[in-house]
């Protein structure tokens, strides 16, 4: 089954970045014709009082993938409905805010919500953020982007399933024992550091990080599009099952404004690119290029990835389990089944 285009498109974002403001006015007169705004309000319901005092917390490290939660908050949609921001650096932090009760949703890797469930932590997907398709990648120094140099290579990539997959992977698709290279634990954080202190030859890596090491010289080898079907690299938005009822109308509000925020990603480039580059830690001329391997999945990618019999997520965590497992990274069987759920997204497009 082809899957349904509905991101936000970032290239042809990017193109009208750089463009001219003219096309940037079009847009927001288009987008503003649209009933929803600059702040995204007029698509979210307002929840009440209670809603300020109660707070649902959703934590999100910097990624692209994760901008429309950045977006939805800043342009002042969540204060509007009673959600609150926490802005990680690491998913290690995130999951920390769930286990500690500082967080009651949280952005993760679809690897990472299935280590979290075997960990333990009871969560469910309410919605699917996106779809890596390059984004994650794996770079080598120019002296090592020839494969003779790759046996005894060292290979940075973080000690977790991303880095494992893509490592795996790339170790199966050129045909490299796994004995061939020296593997390097690589902390998130630490990829940029370990990259200028010479202490890797190859490593696996993903945007905003990505960006600024090509800049640098990385030549890109590998990447998720080349990654098999059954083991997929996608991002969701992951919520505390005893949440669901308590905090029902604020997790569907926190669905609504990801949707309505990819709206303003795809008519206001030029204002998302502003106000996501702090986070990023990119200049708003580069903001969108970080966008280039990404699909981020609307409201019908949504549909057929979390809806019905058919759902996609159950099977690619199914794929993704079995492939965790075989490399000793689940520490417990962790049942699909009831992984994710569509009983949070709007009836319809809000988009």
């Amino acid at each position: 089954m082809s899957e349904p285009d509905t991101q936000p498109q970032p290239v042809r974002a990017a193109a009208a970045l750089a463009a001219s403001s003219a096309r940037e006015r079009e847009g927001r007169r288009r987008f503003l014709a649209g009933g929803a705004g600059l702040a995204l309000l007029a698509g979210l319901p307002l929840l009440g009082a209670c809603a300020s005092e109660t707070p649902l917390t959703v934590a999100f490290l910097p990624w692209p993938g994760y901008a429309p939660l950045h977006l939805a908050d800043r342009l002042g949609a969540w204060r509007r409905v009673g959600i609150a921001a926490l802005r990680t650096g690491s998913a290690s932090e995130s999951l920390a805010a769930l286990r500690e009760g500082r967080a009651a949703a949280a952005a993760l890797t679809l690897d990472e919500l299935l280590r979290a469930r075997a960990g333990g932590l009871r969560l469910r997907a309410v919605a699917l953020l996106d779809l890596s398709r390059g984004a994650d990648m794996l770079l080598a120094r120019p002296d090592f982007a020839d494969p003779a140099r790759w046996p005894g290579a060292r290979l940075g990539r973080e000690d977790g399933a991303v880095g494992a997959l893509m490592a795996t992977s790339w170790m199966r698709h050129v045909g490299l024992a796994r004995d061939r290279v020296h593997l390097v634990a690589v902390a998130a954080d630490g990829h940029e550091a370990a990259w200028k202190a010479g202490e890797v030859d190859l490593l696996v890596t993903y945007e905003p990080i990505a960006s600024r090491l090509l800049d640098a010289g990385a030549v890109r080898v590998f990447d998720s599009r080349q990654l098999p079907p059954d083991r997929p690299i996608a991002d969701v938005l992951a919520v505390q099952e005893h949440a669901l009822d308590r905090a029902s109308r604020h997790i569907e509000a926190l669905v609504r404004s990801v949707f309505l925020a990819q709206r303003h990603l795809k008519w206001l480039p030029a204002d998302s690119a502003y106000r996501m580059a702090p986070w990023l830690g990119l200049s708003p001329a580069e903001v969108m290029r970080a966008f280039a391997g990404l699909r981020l999945t609307g409201w019908r990618d949504n549909r057929v990835w979390l809806g019905g019999n058919a759902a996609r997520l159950p099977d690619a965590a199914r794929g993704l389990a079995a492939f965790l497992a075989e490399n000793g990274l689940l520490a417990a069987p962790v049942p699909t089944e009831d992984l994710s759920t569509a009983d949070f997204l709007p009836p319809e497009d809000p988009a």
